[in-house]
């Protein structure tokens, strides 16, 4: 009788089945007989496998149909998108980006991850509340957290909360996997999936493959995890752990393809490599634990994350892969390659010389954008030098932005900027902020409009607004989140950022007894830039999906709406309100800016963590990115203003105000460091605070000293913090030698203190402790070590009277001086 193994064969001599795929199937045909064959007769193992191979082909023909068709669909979208672009150039990058004034009004992969990741906040309000993180960076109840975990993987803990918690999170889990699916995916559904894994390649590698497979084995559910060759499970009942010869290639399988980071089964090759995302999320759940407990022991001995971490990474990044392949397809690399090829034969066909070189530089930019945004681009080069580097970064954003908070004063100007560019009241948004600040009735309204604070759920504590995201989650990212969490900035930008939305869901309820035609018209120009159509606008404005406040007051809130509306099916509501959501996140940029991915994409450019290179830039430019977004979206807005009268008028009133919140944030900060109010009345005073409401405050330091607030020079300050440290320990170490040598009096201690004094974590910076840390414990340090130091802070007090014109009102050690209240007076250069 003719076994499966033949037709194969016969199939491949008459051309009738790919040689590769039939050796590939008859290879996978042997081993299943083999393995039926120990428990039954060989005809009955030989019938069984044939059946499991055919239903395993079926399958995967189905999988990769709808596939297909859903990048065919994306294709068609992208080839209309490009070609009918004003600007096909600034088309492909705002396929990554939004950028203001494009004319691109089709959805940009990086609003639309934030405005899921928005959604997915919104639905697990009260989970981020009980469990989510505090000011040091560690979940708010741990019990609980451990508790929910187990509730998400089907262990019964008996703690009511943790297990309505566990819905929610369920709930959001069905909702993504949906969503993954309807643009291409193929995520099965599991009732219990629980949370995804993060795990720590190095660690799996030290202990290597035995040692591994010996910790899981006995912890997963073998009875859910499908053997990809059969598509049936590895055990025939719960609780059973089949013979490890039978799950011993599908575990090195696993532990090669993580500790390689899937090179494992990949060949060098000039394809541009990477597997498409429609099956990269199935692939990452065939491990399934027996039970919380298992997940939680596995986690703390072979996860990078904590589990609150690892449970919100998981969401967040199922988000990014949604918003990717919903505007590029489900191999989204593919879909920016077709854009690439649309927008080039375009111009080669109808374009200048000049437009087809504009269009490759952003079409490369375009790619270093997609690098950042799909994670290709944090893959480390070298992990541990990755680790170390981000480490050092991170420990130096806690003693170096304690005073961000004191900076933030600069949103008041671009706040009122964009609200004023919308149409809004600025005063409302900053009224609303101060509302939220002070009352949490407020924000519980504003969680049930959808609006939840963003740091509850990162651990960075909002660090990314100015230098991206950290590398890890271990000590010294928790310490640069504690220091924005106890410093304020991470409150005031969540509560800044929710009152803008507030406000600007207010705004359009305060539209919405008018048709399109009739809104007030910078709104409707807002929402023609981002393909919202009165058809979308006639949805949106029903008063029955309006969020009402307890005062009576009426809101529009995309995520609200979502769950109101009854007029449409649930994934073309889920697209207009997202579309919505997106476009908010895009204002709310201009109102609170980050560092965007083409701001550190400029400078940056895709140099990997953990190389030479990359991490020289990283460091290089660490904070000056954030800048950089802030000039150029500013530029973008105005560049997008019709009229050489009206850009003037907005060129002005922002630098004005950008300027008027400099000066402030200067004068606030030499209070806080103990000192008067520096004079303003010349011009060094005037460049300092430019460049402060520019985000570059640091090197308006330069404009009346020869170094910067935190001692180093020019050079040392161009090469950014890590640069600036280096400069702190090796200068001192150098010169120290050279004194020595001379047979001069070494200045050890002194050195000593001074880099105590700049690079202490948190007290280094935080605005209401970094004076009292440095004339309570650092001058007397230094007075200990260096028989010179009077005389040394005597000669500082001068030299900042000569440089800055201001005397501390806070006395230096030695200096004379005593403790007396500021002299405001100083400002207008008055001298007493």
């Amino acid at each position: 009788m003719t076994n499966m193994a033949d037709c194969i064969a016969r199939g491949m001599d008459f051309g009738e089945i790919d040689r590769a795929r039939g050796i590939a199937a008859i290879a996978q045909y042997d081993q299943l007989v083999a393995r039926y064959s120990t428990i039954m007769d060989a005809g009955q193992a030989a019938a069984r496998a044939a059946k499991d191979l055919k239903d395993a082909t079926a399958k995967m023909k189905t999988q990769r149909f709808h596939k297909v068709v859903n990048q065919l669909q994306a294709m068609r979208r992208i080839k209309d998108q490009i070609e009918t672009a004003p600007d096909p150039a600034a088309a492909i990058r705002n396929l990554l980006e939004h950028s203001e004034g494009s004319g691109f009004t089709g959805e940009s992969v990086a609003s639309l991850t934030e405005a899921y990741q928005a959604s997915i906040r919104a639905g697990l309000s009260d989970g981020l509340e009980a469990v989510g993180l505090n000011v040091i960076g560690s979940t708010r109840n741990k019990p609980l957290l451990l508790d929910l975990i187990r509730e998400l993987h089907n262990e019964a803990t008996g703690n009511a909360q943790a297990k309505k918690l566990a819905g929610a999170f369920e709930a959001q889990q069905q909702r993504m996997r949906r969503a993954f699916n309807a643009h291409g995916g193929d995520i099965g559904n599991l009732d219990d999936f629980g949370v995804s894994h993060a795990h720590d390649a190095d660690t799996m590698r030290l202990a290597g493959f035995d040692k591994w497979a010996e910790a899981i084995d006995t912890k997963l559910d073998w009875h859910r995890i499908t053997d990809l060759n059969t598509g049936q499970p590895f055990a025939s009942a719960p609780g059973q752990v089949p013979p490890r010869a039978s799950t011993a290639r599908f575990l090195r399988e696993v532990y090669d393809g993580i500790i390689t980071r899937g090179w494992d089964d990949r060949d060098p090759s000039l394809s541009v490599g990477g597997k498409a995302l429609y099956n990269q999320r199935a692939e990452h759940r065939v491990l399934h634990f027996k039970d919380g407990t298992a997940w939680i022991e596995y986690n703390a001995a072979f996860g990078t994350a904590d589990p609150f971490s690892a449970l919100m990474n998981g969401l967040n990044g199922l988000a990014g892969d949604v918003a990717m392949m919903r505007v590029l397809g489900p191999n989204p690399r593919a879909g920016l390659e077709f854009a690439a090829q649309v927008g080039k034969k375009r111009l080669e066909t109808v374009g200048t010389a000049k437009q087809i070189e504009r269009f490759e530089s952003e079409t490369a930019l375009a790619k270093t954008l997609f690098s950042a945004i799909s994670g290709a681009g944090s893959k480390p080069h070298n992990i541990a030098r990755a680790r170390f580097f981000s480490g050092a970064r991170a420990v130096l954003s806690s003693a170096q932005l304690g005073s961000a908070f004191i900076s933030s004063v600069s949103d008041v100007a671009t706040i009122t900027g964009a609200a004023q560019h919308l149409g809004m009241s600025a005063s409302g948004v900053l009224g609303k902020s101060v509302q939220l600040m002070a009352r949490h009735a407020t924000r519980e309204t504003a969680a049930r409009m959808g609006y939840v604070a963003a740091t509850l759920a990162d651990a960075g504590g909002g660090s990314a607004r100015y230098f991206g995201q950290l590398f890890g989650t271990g000590i010294p990212e928790r310490m640069a989140g504690f220091t924005l969490r106890a410093t304020g900035l991470s409150f005031v930008t969540d509560m800044r950022k929710i009152a803008f939305q507030m406000e600007f869901s207010g705004f359009m309820a305060e539209n919405a007894a008018r048709d399109f035609a009739a809104i007030d018209a910078p709104l409707r120009a807002m929402f023609e830039s981002r393909g919202i159509t009165a058809r979308d606008w006639d949805l949106l404005r029903d008063p029955a999906t309006h969020f009402v406040e307890p005062g009576g007051a009426n809101f529009i809130s995309p995520l609200y709406w979502l769950e109101a509306q009854s007029a449409l099916p649930r994934v073309e509501a889920e697209g207009l309100a997202m579309r919505l959501q997106m476009a908010m996140q895009e204002q709310l940029e201009f109102a609170i800016p980050t560092a965007s991915l083409e701001g550190r994409a400029m400078i940056i450019g895709d140099a990997p963590s953990g190389h030479w290179g990359g991490e020289l830039l990283r460091s290089t430019f660490m904070y000056k990115s954030f800048s950089a977004s802030l000039m150029l979206g500013q530029y973008r807005r105005w560049a997008s203003i019709p009229g050489a009268w009206n850009k003037t008028v907005y060129a002005a009133k922002m630098s004005v105000m950008l300027f008027s919140m400099g000066a402030l944030a200067v004068q606030l900060k030499e209070l806080a460091k103990g000192n008067d109010p520096r004079p303003m009345d010349n011009g060094q005073f005037a460049m300092a605070a430019l460049f402060q409401g520019g985000g570059l405050g640091i090197f308006g330091d330069f404009f009346s000293a020869g170094t910067s607030r935190v001692g180093g020079g020019v050079g040392a300050t161009l090469s950014g913090p890590v640069g600036g440290l280096l400069n702190d320990v090796v200068k001192p170490f150098a010169s120290n030698i050279t004194r020595a040598v001379n047979g001069e009096d070494t200045l050890i201690g002194r050195d000593v203190a001074n880099t105590v004094r700049r690079n202490t974590p948190f007290l280094s910076s935080a605005w209401y402790l970094r004076t009292a840390y440095s004339r309570l414990f650092v001058d007397e340090l230094q007075a200990f070590l260096d028989p010179q130091a009077d005389q040394i802070f005597r000669r500082q007090v001068k030299r900042q009277a000569k440089e800055y014109g201001t005397q501390p009102y806070i006395p230096r050690r030695g200096s004379g001086g005593t403790l007396r209240a500021p002299d405001l007076s100083n400002m207008l250069g008055v001298q007493k």
